[in-house]
This record gives C-alpha cells, structure tokens and sequence, in this order.
C-alpha cells in the first residue's frame, strides 16, 4: 500500500482528500488546531513552523508522497515560506515525492486562460510565496499543482457560506464582483485529481481547475439560484474601486490536466448545480 502525509488534513481541501482516498493509499494527517475528520491511519498535531517535529512526523510516517496543502492566509508570506521550506526539506531527507497545491493567483491577470508553461508574474502578497514555492517544489523535482477559487456544497465551503448564502438568508446583498474572473474548481474534483498526480514523478506543472470562467458575480449567481433565491438580486461590485491591486482575470488552462497526463474532467458551478 502506498502511502501519503498530508499537511492541512483538517483543512476544506485536506477533509475532502482524506474522503476520496483510493484504496491503495494510506494517509497519515497533519494538522495544527482542529483535529482532521477520521481516515487517517495516523494523525500528527504538529506546528509546521517547528522544524524538528516537522521532520519527525515524516520520517515516522515513511511516505511515498507529501502532499502540501497546508497555508494561513492571514500569517503572510514569510511565516508561510519557512512552514513550507521546512516541509520540503523533511520530504527531501527521506526522498519522498512533493505535490504542491498551488494558485492562479501566481499571474498577474492581464489577459487570463492562462497555460501550464506560462511563466508566473504574481502582483500580489499570497501570489508571491507560491510562486516562490513552485519553483523550489519543482527544483526537488516536486508537481505544481495549481487550482482556481475551490469551493463545494458538499459540505458548503466557507467563502460561499460567507459571502453568498449568509448575507442572501439575512435578505443583504453579497458583494461579489463583476470584473474579477475565475475558473471555480470543485473541492471534490480537485481531491480525486491530486491522487492522480500523487502517482505521477515530476518535476511538472498541472492546472487543476474548472472549465467555466466565471466572475465572482456570475459564480454567487449561480450558486444563489441554485439554493432557491433571486440571482438578479445581486447587485455588482467592482474589484476595480475596492482593490484594484488584485489581479482581474486568472483563468486556467487546464489542457494537460484534462488531456495529456490525468485525463480527468473537471466540471464547472453550472454543470454541478444543474443536478442538485
């Protein structure tokens, strides 16, 4: 049996690994404050930022793959650098294979559908320690697996809880804006494509993300139509007035995720939505 240690089991996207584990994997977890939900075959409590107890946690669980899915968005770049620095060196000190997940949000936004070989030019804090990362993940001859605003119903993702059906159920208007474009990825179909680069040997870079592109107005309407209220309700907001630092449009191309290497077909908010 193959096995897989996984940094933010406790997170979204960890929970929905543990979930979707084939089962010729193992998983053992790690996670800091909030326990993971139950599959793992071991669970780590472990402060990535403590480098020993990092490197001991994975030498004792012996993977073949890390698997990185731990970050804090609100910690910034340099806490997170060194959490993910000291995650790849204990990958490295007992050769393990690195799966990286990683952003659109390592472009700048110009033009979006942006491909695989394009190369990064992130404008923002979050953008910049990815990139940084990618390119040390792929030196070690780690995947890049790079995904677009994960969300999911099934259990409901914060973001859509928070900006859209908690502000709809109290009758205010989410603020989502028109201007700022996306490739929503399911948190279940990224789950089942990051076992499937889990088998892959790198270096490489995956786009893992939905075929639709949307803006964040057009997603919450989708979303709110499908949960029973007025999408035309939803007034239109402006990345442009209230941050335009952000980068507008970080579409993926996913042409080899879908076609070359996983031959996985990820599905877009319309299409999901349609059938629930």
């Amino acid at each position: 049996m193959a096995r897989l240690f996984l940094t933010g089991a406790s997170g979204f996207v960890g929970g929905r690994i543990i979930e979707t584990a084939p089962p010729d994997w193992s998983v053992a977890g790690q996670w800091r404050s909030h326990r993971p939900v139950s599959g793992c075959v071991a669970e780590h409590q472990v402060d990535l930022s403590d480098a020993t107890a990092t490197a001991r946690a994975i030498r004792e669980s012996s993977p073949d793959v890390v698997l990185h899915a731990a970050y804090d968005m609100a910690a910034g770049v340099e806490p997170n650098l060194v959490w993910s620095r000291n995650v790849l060196a204990a990958a490295a000190a007992i050769g393990a294979r690195v799966v990286l997940i990683s952003t659109d949000l390592v472009f700048d936004g110009k033009r979006g559908w942006y491909a695989e070989d394009e190369e990064p030019a992130p404008v923002i804090a979050y953008g910049a320690w990815k990139a940084t990362l990618e390119r040390e993940v792929l030196t070690a001859a780690g995947i890049v697996a790079r995904t677009s605003l994960v969300w999911g119903i099934d259990p409901i993702s914060a973001t859509i809880e928070s900006m859209i059906l908690a502000p709809l159920r109290r009758g205010e208007p989410p603020r989502l804006f028109a201007d700022e474009w996306r490739t929503p990825t399911e948190v279940r179909d990224l789950a089942h494509a990051l076992w499937l680069a889990a088998e892959l040997k790198g270096p490489r870079i995956l786009h893992m993300a939905g075929p639709e592109r949307l803006s964040r107005l057009e997603q919450g309407q989708v979303i709110a139509r499908a949960f029973g209220f007025d999408p035309d309700s939803i007034p239109a907001s402006y990345r442009a007035e209230v941050a335009p630092d952000r980068p507008a449009d970080t579409s993926l191309l996913a042409t080899r995720i879908t076609t070359d290497v996983l031959r996985y077909r990820f599905r877009g908010p319309s299409e999901i939505l349609a059938r629930s």
